[in-house]
Order: structure tokens, then C-alpha cells, then sequence
């Protein structure tokens, strides 16, 4: 089988490094599947990688990408670490973000070789382009909230501060939020995405910086979770505007990944602050299936929001545009027929 995937030799702008490569693909073997992607989502987390500002590549040339839709063509022989789920060959299926070798294989691909336990369901209902949407965004928030122990039965009465709330991760969020009965608060720096955003938060926040942000928390009233991928200065306001006993959950660094913030009042707040990596969630017996079967029984009210759709071709310049973060949702890539 003939495959087309994006590949980069070393780190770079997107559409300065990444290449269009042929690879020709085995027959999968014990334990794996072969699968046509037919819609594949795109992460900032993807575009900080090409640049060498994430996770390093463990070798080069190393591809691209972590979560997409695709129908299985071919079933190697069964193993016991198969999985969860049992799918045949024609079903449509989701790729588990964090089961997936973004550096060897990814997902920025028209076919692709993966592990069985790898395949989760897409839910009932969404077409292709919103089952590469959810799961990744699913599997951030809901793993956040457990990490900071909130939950469907605790959620009413608490208030969820979302920053950088315009993501796909971000939107996902709020609406789980609202869902389960917390008062939601997204932040934003531009009025224009702060207008948009009305309709998934309770309160929207427009914000250039830490100080304003501080200030606008208290006069909001303050948060009992935050959930914040901005990190750097932004770690210090959060603290600040904090209520007691309030649990700050960092999943991504935008600004930095360092932070400097009053201890005291950490102290005097009895404050929580917590990081989040998807792959931790693996690490825990249960956890991954339990989140899955979570994301399943919300899912028809979650339905994720596709900022644009784009051709596989356009990779590297979907990349460059995902960066400028003009857009609010995700981004999704299709492979041509």
C-alpha cells in the first residue's frame, strides 16, 4: 500500500521544512490496523513541533500530527493488548491522541499503520471533520477536570475559568462546564473573538495582559478551576485572581514555560497548582477507558465546533494560519480522494 505523509528533516517555519514523502506501507501485523484517514485534526501543539518549541523529535525525518477519522482496510492478527474496543474491516473509527507516534507515523497522512488499542469510536451522529474534532479537545478537558477533581456530580455551584478560551480545547471547556452546571468564564485578547464567544461562556473576559486579566477576575468574582494553556505571566494573575482553594491546571505553555507567582498567597488561598499531559492519563489503569465512555455519554452535546476545512496538500500553510490563531474552533485537514 502507497501512502502519502508530511515529513520535516529538521526544525523550521511549517511551510519552510515540511515535505510531501511517498512511503510504501507493509501489511499491518499482529496487533495493528491498517486505516484510511479521512479527516485529520490539526493542534498548536503541531505547529510549536516543526519549530523545535515542543515535545523534541527522537529522530529525523519525523512526521506529523495526532488525532484523526478513518475507515479500517485491513486487521492484522488479534493480540491480548488489542484494546477496548473490537472494530472490522469498513468501520469508521477515531485515533486515540496520545496512542499515537507523532514523530514515526502521526497522522498528517492519507493511510497510515496503527496499534488496535489505538481505536476508540467516533460518536453517533458526527461526520468525519467533528470526529477528528473531539476527542482530542475531549480527552484534555475531561483528564483536567479529573486531575482537579471535578466532575458531573460536583460541577453546580463552581466557577470554570477557561483561558485562551477560542481553541478547540478551549470552547470544549466551556461548553463541559456549562454542561455539568458550572459558572463558565472564557478570556480572550481580541473583542471580535470575545464577541463570538458569548454563546458557550456564562462571562467572557477581553484581556491583553496579566494585569488586566487580574483585575477583571476579581471584579468577576474569581474562579474555583482554571483550566490554562497560556502559562507564563498569565500563572502569576490566575493566582491572583483566584478564589479559595481554587485549583489552577496548566496543559500548555503559549507564553513560556516558566512562571514566577506570590507564593504567600498560594499559601493563604490554599491554592492548587496542577499540570496535565494527555499521556498521563495512560498511566492510570482505567482512567483512558473511563474518560472515553465519559465522551461518549456527552457527546451529542458537545459536538465540537470546525473552524475550516482543508486539503492534506495544504498542510504546512494550514499550519502557518493555525498559528496566527485568527479562528475560532479547529482546523481539519482532508485527504483528496
Amino acid at each position: 500500500m502507497q501512502s502519502l505523509t508530511w515529513k520535516f528533516e529538521g526544525y523550521g517555519e511549517p511551510d519552510k521544512v515540511l515535505n510531501q514523502a511517498e512511503e510504501i506501507l507493509p501489511a499491518p501485523g499482529a496487533g495493528q490496523v491498517l486505516i484510511k484517514l479521512c479527516a485529520i485534526g490539526m493542534n498548536r501543539s503541531e505547529f510549536t513541533y516543526v519549530q523545535g518549541k515542543y515535545l523534541p523529535a527522537r529522530n529525523f525525518p519525523s512526521a506529523l500530527g495526532q488525532e484523526a477519522v478513518g475507515e479500517v482496510v485491513a486487521i492484522g492478527d488479534s493480540t491480548d493488548g488489542d484494546g477496548t474496543f473490537h472494530f472490522k474491516v469498513g468501520d469508521r473509527v477515531a485515533l486515540t491522541p496520545g496512542k499515537i507516534d507523532m514523530c514515526a507515523t502521526g497522522t498528517y497522512r492519507d493511510y497510515g499503520i496503527y496499534d488496535q488499542s489505538a481505536l476508540i469510536p467516533v460518536p453517533e451522529g458526527f461526520s468525519d471533520a467533528e470526529g477528528a474534532a473531539f476527542w482530542m479537545a475531549f480527552l484534555t478537558v475531561a483528564g483536567s477536570l479529573h486531575n482537579a477533581a471535578m466532575m458531573p456530580e460536583n460541577a453546580a455551584g463552581k466557577t470554570l475559568l477557561v483561558t485562551a478560551a477560542p481553541s478547540s480545547v478551549g470552547i470544549m471547556a466551556l461548553k463541559i462546564g456549562r454542561l455539568w452546571g458550572a459558572r463558565t468564564i472564557g478570556t480572550t485578547r481580541s473583542q471580535e473573538k470575545g464577541e463570538s464567544l458569548q454563546q458557550f461562556a456564562d462571562e467572557v473576559l477581553v484581556c491583553g495582559n496579566a494585569a488586566e486579566l487580574v483585575e477583571q477576575l476579581k471584579s468577576s468574582g474569581g474562579f474555583d478551576v482554571a483550566i490554562d494553556p497560556v502559562g507564563g505571566e498569565f500563572i502569576d494573575a490566575l493566582v491572583g485572581g483566584a478564589n479559595h482553594g481554587a485549583v489552577i491546571l496548566s496543559y500548555e505553555m503559549i507564553t513560556g514555560g516558566r512562571a514566577e507567582y506570590s507564593i504567600g498567597q498560594v499559601l493563604v488561598k490554599d491554592l492548587t497548582i496542577r499540570g496535565f499531559a494527555l499521556f498521563n492519563i495512560f498511566k492510570h489503569v482505567g482512567l483512558c477507558e473511563n474518560l472515553v465512555e465519559l465522551g461518549m455519554k456527552y457527546a451529542a452535546d458537545l459536538v465540537p465546533v470546525v473552524a475550516r476545512t482543508m486539503p492534506l496538500s495544504s498542510a504546512p500553510a494550514a499550519l502557518v494560519e493555525l498559528g496566527e490563531a485568527r479562528h475560532i474552533g479547529k482546523f481539519i485537514l482532508v485527504p483528496e480522494a
